[in-house]
C-alpha cells in the first residue's frame, strides 16, 4: 500500500480545482477558515494538522471529486449520464 502524501500546495490545487473558497471548505469540514490558509500556506511541506481534521477537509475536496494521486492533483467528473430508449418493432 502506498501513501500519497498531501502537501500544503497540492492541497490548495484541490482546493483551487474543486471551486471552493476557504469559507466553504472550512464550514462543511467544521474547521475555521485560518486551518485551511495555515495548511495551504505550508508550501511543499506536509501540513502540521491534526490527522482527524485534515481527513476531515480531504473528504470534502474528494466528495467534490478531487483525487491526489503521486503524479499530483486531478479532478474527476462523473461521466453524464445517458439515456437510451430501445424501441422493438420500430421500421426506419
Amino acid at each position: 500500500m502506498s501513501v500519497i502524501r498531501v502537501t500544503g500546495s497540492r492541497f490548495h490545487a484541490g482546493r483551487v480545482l474543486a471551486r471552493l473558497s476557504r469559507e466553504v471548505l472550512a464550514e462543511r469540514a467544521g474547521l475555521c477558515r485560518h486551518t485551511i490558509l495555515k495548511w495551504e500556506t505550508s508550501s511543499d511541506a506536509v501540513p502540521p494538522a491534526t490527522y482527524s481534521h485534515f481527513c476531515r477537509a480531504l473528504d470534502v475536496l474528494e466528495a467534490e471529486g478531487v483525487r491526489f494521486s503521486e503524479d499530483g492533483v486531478y479532478l474527476q467528473r462523473s461521466a453524464p449520464m445517458s439515456t437510451v430508449l430501445h424501441s422493438e418493432g420500430v421500421r426506419a
